[in-house]
């Protein structure tokens, strides 16, 4: 996928985020890995999703790994003054360990079983599927001319007990 110049303003975002300045322009599940750092940003989990001050955040990946090593950076990262921990699950029962999960096109057949079991939880659910949040996921990427934009469904982000601060709903697109 070819991003057009106005996507280079997440070439800048990456390099502060990867520590790196990208000579080309980001791939997909690139863009895609600096947002999902920054929702990390403009969400507040509650204080009972953390073991303690210092438990990890983690952002897990659920399915094929579609951002190759991408996310291996955050690892350097902290967020809301948690570091923040990458892992790749094989099951939905390793999920309740998450703070994000990142659903892959890998496990399409399965989301509404996936959302089943960890609804209500404080895990904010990400996915590319373009009907992932009317489906009853929080956060879903769309290709909108070439741009890459987001979706929120604002609703069961906060029945997940989650707060989303007003920037990233006026970033977004907000479900009905």
């Amino acid at each position: 996928m070819v991003f057009p110049p106005s996507l280079w303003s997440a070439v800048f975002l990456l390099s502060m985020i990867f520590g790196t300045v990208c000579a080309e322009q980001p791939t997909e599940y690139q863009v895609k890995g600096a947002y999902l750092y920054n929702f990390t940003k403009f969400i507040t989990w509650p204080s009972t999703a953390f073991t303690d001050d210092q438990a990890p955040f983690r952002l897990c990946v659920l399915g094929d790994n579609p951002f190759g090593s991408a996310l291996e950076a955050l690892t350097k990262k902290t967020t809301q003054n948690h570091p923040i921990t990458i892992l790749y699950l094989e099951a939905v029962q390793q999920a309740a360990q998450c703070h994000l999960l990142f659903i892959t096109q890998a496990e399409s057949e399965k989301i509404s079983a996936i959302l089943t079991t960890i609804q209500k939880k404080p895990i904010l659910t990400v996915g590319d599927r373009a009907d992932f949040a009317r489906q009853g996921g929080m956060i879903h990427f769309v290709n909108i001319s070439d741009n890459l934009k987001f979706a929120i469904n604002l609703e069961t982000v906060l029945q997940a007990g989650l707060k989303v601060n007003a920037t990233l709903l006026q970033v977004g697109h907000v479900i009905p």
